[in-house]
C-alpha cells in the first residue's frame, strides 16, 4: 500500500480499537457496521505491515507494534481534528491580544481615543497599540501581521488590501484669531495661503493629503512656504495659536483644537478631493474573527464621526 494512503478516519478507527479490544465495539462507537470496521483494521493492518490486534483468549490483544503506535497516534488525530475543526470564535471579553494600527497623530487625537475607549469597556484583555504609518512599508508589515490595520486614506490601495470607509472630512487651514493678515474681509486667498509660513506635521513618507496638496499646488508653479517640521500634531495648533504661521489640517481635527486653543478656521482657497478616512486589511486577514471583530468595532466608532 502506499505509505500516504491513510486518513483520519482510519487513525481514529485504530485508537478506538486499541480501546474497545473489539471489532464489534469499536464499529459500534464509531457507527459502523461490523463488516465496515473489519475494512478498517484490514487497511490499519496493510498500512503499518503488522496484525495490530490478534484474538487470543476471548479477546483482541494488541501487539507490540500496535502498543508503540498507541501513543503517537492517539496525538496525531487529536491534532488533525483540532486543525480541521471550524476555526474557533473570537471573544473579546476573555481573550489576551493586542491589536497594532498604523495611522497619524491627527487620526489618533480625532478617532482612534475613542476606539479605545470602546476596547475597554468590551475587551479587558484585548491591547491596542498605534504606530506612525509608513507608506513604503505598510502594505507588506500588514501581509507579515506586523500590524493589524492602516487607518487613513489611500488614493491608489494596494490589489492585495481590503478596506471599509470609516468618515469623510476635508482639509482647512488654521491660523490664530488675531492674526494680522487675516482680519480682513478677504478671508485667506490664494495669495496669502502661499505668502504666509506654514508649519506641517510630518511622518516617515507623504501622507495622501500632503502628496495631493503638493501636486495640486505644484501645477501652477507653486509651493507651500513650511517654515516648521514637527512630530506631534497638538504642536501644530500651539504653534498656530501663538504666532503668525499657518497650517493645512483635517477639518474634524481643527474642530477640535478650538477648544483648547484661539483660532479660527478657513476653507482652502482651492479645490481638493474629500478625505475619504477608511480601514485597510490584508486580504488573508479577511475572514479572521479578531479581525472581524476589530473592524465591527472601529465601523460603530465612526457612526459618531
Amino acid at each position: 500500500m502506499d505509505k500516504s494512503d491513510i486518513d483520519l478516519f482510519a487513525l481514529r478507527s485504530f485508537c478506538v480499537l486499541m480501546d474497545e479490544r473489539s471489532v464489534s465495539r469499536a464499529a459500534s462507537r464509531l457507527g459502523l457496521g461490523q463488516s465496515g470496521m473489519s475494512r478498517q483494521l484490514a487497511q490499519l493492518r496493510a498500512y503499518f505491515a503488522d496484525p495490530l490486534l490478534v484474538w487470543a483468549g476471548g479477546t483482541m490483544v494488541p501487539t507490540p507494534r500496535a502498543l508503540a503506535l498507541r501513543d503517537d497516534l492517539r496525538q496525531v488525530v487529536e491534532t488533525l481534528e483540532r486543525l480541521s475543526s471550524p476555526a474557533q470564535t473570537f471573544d473579546p471579553a476573555s481573550t489576551e491580544t493586542t491589536v497594532v494600527l498604523a495611522a497619524t497623530g491627527y487620526m489618533e487625537h480625532i478617532f482612534l481615543a475613542e476606539v479605545m475607549n470602546a476596547v475597554a469597556a468590551c475587551a479587558p484583555g484585548v491591547h491596542v497599540k498605534v504606530r506612525l504609518p509608513d507608506r513604503q512599508q505598510d502594505v507588506s508589515a500588514l501581509g507579515r501581521g506586523e500590524i493589524d490595520f492602516l487607518i487613513g486614506w489611500m488614493t491608489n490601495p494596494a490589489p492585495i488590501l481590503r478596506s471599509r470607509l470609516l468618515f469623510k472630512d476635508k482639509l482647512v487651514c488654521i491660523a490664530r484669531t488675531a492674526h494680522p493678515k487675516l482680519r480682513d474681509g478677504d478671508g485667506l486667498t490664494y495669495e496669502k495661503y502661499l505668502e504666509l509660513p506654514h508649519i506641517q506635521y510630518d511622518i516617515p513618507g507623504k501622507t495622501t493629503t500632503e502628496r495631493l496638496l503638493q501636486e495640486r499646488l505644484s501645477r501652477e508653479g507653486h509651493q507651500q512656504n513650511i517654515k516648521y517640521h514637527v512630530q506631534n500634531p497638538l504642536t501644530v495648533a500651539e504653534i498656530v495659536a501663538n504666532s503668525d504661521v499657518i497650517a493645512t489640517v483635517p477639518g474634524k481635527f481643527a474642530a477640535r483644537c478650538h477648544g483648547q486653543f484661539p483660532l479660527q478656521t478657513f476653507d482652502l482657497p482651492f479645490s481638493l478631493p474629500p478625505m475619504q478616512n477608511r480601514a485597510y486589511w490584508h486580504e488573508c486577514m479577511h475572514s479572521d474573527a479578531r479581525s472581524r471583530w476589530f473592524r465591527r468595532l472601529l465601523v460603530d466608532a465612526a457612526k459618531t464621526r
